[in-house]
């Protein structure tokens, strides 16, 4: 169906829907269900019967038993399918017979009536999913906000499952269990023994030095160890066991013409004895200022995450506490090392044989003395580096003084307790808290005092009680008497706009203004969200809602065979996954166009993945925004590297795995998953050897069963066949590893990227494809975005009674010219946004 029509009938459901606000009764109204009968139902048997009816309805979709009464029956999302496909041309299939406009009109009011009654009945009863736990990266950001300290809160907790949607903050999916509940108390002691502090200042350790200390380190050549030979190690002799350290090196580097930067690695570890060294890398650093002004880096993390030495250490080692174990390596991952210069570990024993030095004869008189080695070489000099364990700047640490804030002496120990619980349940249940709930927590306090332990210590633990509430673990949205009355309270919406878009708690600016009751108000709405997103945490909602959207943890999930791309670096996963979230960043933080999905003329790479891509870019593993040249194809998402080999086999191309990636996450149209009775496609089989993908999907829809719906699926993987498995392109030929005989085990086909996309329209390319999304699926793609958008901001699945907010949405978005961030405001302003 042509865009004129579809438009025609989007705007048709909004007006119709908008007709119905009101329904009295749980059934549906008479007069709709005897249009039914009268009028939609002749045409539905018309236009659908035919093959979606019986025991043997194609797609096991049956049209024939649905429940026309939407309000009591159950069938609203086979309504709301079914609708979605008849306006997006897919129903009826090109070959049948085709609805007149009058036909079209009737079916398509009807059913958006139906379906927006039944939304307004069932949302007053049976309401929205309106309690869901935190993530676990929520819960992770909650807790390091709340506290004040920089600690590993979600590390025992499970994975949380995706929704059917692909994200992982549906609150049907987020589920509770005893350990898990039992787990996050212990965090909470953890985090509060950290956050709360008792007694004097600890000791501070610090190390600190100009130049490396020698000494040997383990070189046996036994199975299972990685033998360790660092450029530079700071020798640690007395730390901490637990708590906060801090590593500032000061580096330059010495990069002559044409080379790229090289990267400083830092590792902590010990030395236990003579056969390995347990270590872990603390942080990689490109190093890109020079020697004469070299400049500091600084890396953090906890004594307790890293390999410690024993109290007792072994005899004979060179190193009896911890080491910071620097190495140097070039932009390929090389380490550096030059014969000329003192390392950490001593050079071998072994002298080398002289040099037999010129004779005075050859030497050209005239010849200028050659540069100095330490000039023309690529390098790594380290001015200093020091050590610091445990890091406070202040006594008692600010998380400290952010709970227990500075008390009145003549004030009694339960009446101080009692205003450090109302403040601190204030930001832990990120709403005013109730008098019973604070003098609960006091009860507690008092009870927890009776016993011999310090006020700090009983403090932990009350405050402990408040973190495994579900008032705390939950976004909790409470109903009011008024069953009619869906509005979120303005905190509910504080903490809705920051869970969106920082993925952690309400900030104090957000907290008054829900306290004052000026949250709603859309100019404040539009000047919040204004400035969340040009917050530093804002980074994460760009990151997760690519992560999520996009699938990009199918990387992992997917073999690269090494029989045919024996030099795949695996490392290129983690920059191909960077790549598509510094992509989704860059849109949102430059206000550009969101086309720029489908087609771009830029993308974000570091040097590791430009070198893959064959592109001259970066000269380091910082990702920067690099304009592609035209012919390379890469624009967009279909052109990434995470797209291409996440939706293969590892092996050869898949254009079926790629085509339901487009039409599921690009949009929103996801077929329905193959029976269960069909057989996937299987290069082994001989009849297939030497056959192109495209070819063996031409056999394979050869029958019946697999020919309805991949007739629709296919063509939009097909035109993608010139990039191969891990996402390189292949100009005229593809190996698909089909065995032909022993000699010759693996075909080479040539590619035939061209197909009839289900329109009929010919579409041939990369380019080709992507130029007819935005011809012709524009729209479409805009719904899409909002759809996945919204569909993450509330945490739950849309449904048919959310199509009117999504349509309205949709066409602000389209005005604003497809801009993240002005979609973001309409959205958070939206009665989608502030209703249950």
């Amino acid at each position: 169906m042509n865009n004129f029509l579809v438009m025609h009938s989007l705007k048709l459901t909004i007006i119709v829907s908008s007709l119905c606000l009101f329904v009295g009764n749980l059934v549906a109204d008479d007069l709709v269900l005897k249009q039914y009968r009268e009028k939609v139902q002749p045409v539905v048997k018309q236009l659908c019967f035919k093959c979606h009816q019986g025991e043997k309805a194609k797609g096991d979709f049956r049209m024939d038993t649905l429940n026309p009464d939407m309000v009591a029956g159950e069938d609203q999302e086979a309504w709301h399918d079914a609708l979605n496909r008849f306006n997006q041309g897919e129903m009826p299939p090109a070959k049948a017979k085709q609805a007149t406009t009058k036909q079209r009109e009737l079916l398509t009011a009807w059913i958006s009536r139906s379906l927006e009654a039944a939304s307004h009945a069932k949302r007053y009863t049976d309401g929205r999913v309106v309690t869901r736990r935190l993530t676990r990266q929520q819960y992770q950001n909650t807790m390091e906000d709340l506290l004040g300290v920089q600690l590993d809160f979600s590390r025992y907790l499970p994975p949380d499952p995706a929704s059917p949607d692909g994200f992982l903050n549906n609150g049907l999916t987020l589920e509770m269990s005893p350990v898990q509940l039992e787990t996050m108390l212990q965090s909470a002691r953890a985090g509060l023994q950290e956050a709360i502090v008792s007694g004097s200042k600890p000791k501070i350790y610090q190390t600190s030095a100009t130049k490396t200390a020698v000494g040997k380190m383990p070189q046996l050549k036994v199975a299972g160890v990685t033998q360790v030979a660092p450029e530079f190690i700071l020798d640690i002799k007395q730390f901490p066991r637990e708590g906060q350290f801090e590593i500032h090196i000061q580096a330059g580097a010495v990069v002559p013409a044409g080379e790229d930067f090289p990267r400083l690695q830092l590792w902590l570890g010990c030395l236990p004895g003579i056969v390995h060294v347990p270590r872990k890398l603390v942080g990689e650093v490109n190093v890109t200022a020079t020697v004469d002004q070299p400049q500091e880096f600084v890396f953090t993390g906890r004594m307790e995450d890293f390999p410690q030495s024993g109290d007792q250490p072994f005899g004979n080692v060179a190193f009896k506490g911890m080491m910071g174990l620097l190495e140097f390596v070039d932009a390929d991952g090389k380490q550096l090392r030059h014969a000329d210069k003192t390392y950490a570990v001593p050079p071998s024993k072994k002298k080398p044989k002289p040099k037999s030095e010129p004779k005075k004869a050859d030497t050209d008189k005239n010849e200028k003395p050659s540069a100095s080695p330490e000039k023309d070489r690529l390098d790594i000099i380290v001015s200093s580096i020091s050590f610091q364990s445990p890091v406070f700047s202040t006594w008692p640490p600010a998380s400290h003084q952010g709970i227990l804030f500075e008390r009145d002496p003549a004030v009694k120990d339960v009446e101080y307790a009692r205003e450090v619980i109302a403040r601190f349940m204030r930001r832990a249940y990120r709403r005013m808290p109730l008098t019973g709930e604070i003098e609960n927590a006091v009860l507690l306090f008092e009870k927890i005092q009776k016993s011999p332990v310090s006020f700090e210590e009983a403090m932990r633990e009350t405050l402990a009680s408040m973190l495994i509430s579900p008032h705390f673990l939950y976004l909790v949205e409470t109903r009011t008497a008024d069953a009619a009355d869906s509005a979120i309270s303005n905190f509910e919406l504080a903490s809705r706009l920051s869970y969106f878009l920082w993925n952690t708690m309400p900030d104090e600016t957000l907290m008054q203004l829900a306290e004052a009751g000026k949250l709603k108000d859309k100019t404040i709405i539009e000047q919040q969200v204004q400035r969340m997103l040009a917050d530093p945490r804002s980074v994460q909602f760009a990151e997760s809602l690519a992560d999520q959207w996009f699938d990009l943890d199918a990387l992992n999930r997917v073999a690269v065979n090494p029989e045919f791309y024996p030099d795949f670096d695996n490392r290129l996963k983690l920059d191909m996954q960077e790549e598509t979230r510094q992509f989704m960043l860059e849109i949102l933080q430059s206000d550009s166009s969101c086309l720029q999905m489908i087609e771009s003329d830029w993308t974000m790479l570091n040097r590791p993945l430009a070198k893959f891509y064959g592109i001259t870019g970066p000269r380091t593993t910082e990702f920067e925004r690099v304009a592609l040249p035209t012919n390379l194809r890469r624009g967009g998402l279909l052109g990434q590297a995470s797209f291409l080999l996440s939706n293969s086999d590892g092996q050869s191309s898949h254009p079926i795995k790629r085509a339901v990636w487009i039409l599921d996450r690009l949009l929103d149209t996801p077929p329905a998953p193959p029976p269960p009775d069909v057989p996937e496609l299987n290069p082994e089989i001989p009849d297939l050897a030497g056959l192109s993908l495209k070819q063996q999907l031409v056999i394979h829809r050869e029958k019946e069963a697999c020919y309805n719906c991949h007739k629709g699926i296919d063509p939009w993987g097909i035109p993608l066949e010139h990039f191969n498995a891990i996402g390189q392109w292949e100009a005229t030929s593809v190996t698909t590893g089909v065995p032909v005989s022993k000699k010759k085990p693996r075909a080479t086909v040539a590619v035939d990227s061209s197909t009839m996309l289900p329109d009929d329209t010919k579409t041939d390319g990369a380019t080709e494809l992507k130029q007819y999304l935005l011809e012709h699926r524009r729209t479409q793609f805009a719904r899409s975005v909002v759809t996945h958008v919204a569909t993450y901001a509330l945490g739950r699945s849309l449904d048919y009674g959310d199509d009117v907010h999504v349509e309205r949405l949709t066409e602000k978005f389209i005005e604003s010219d497809y801009r993240l961030s002005s979609l973001l405001v309409a959205l958070a302003q939206s009665e989608l946004f502030q209703t249950k």
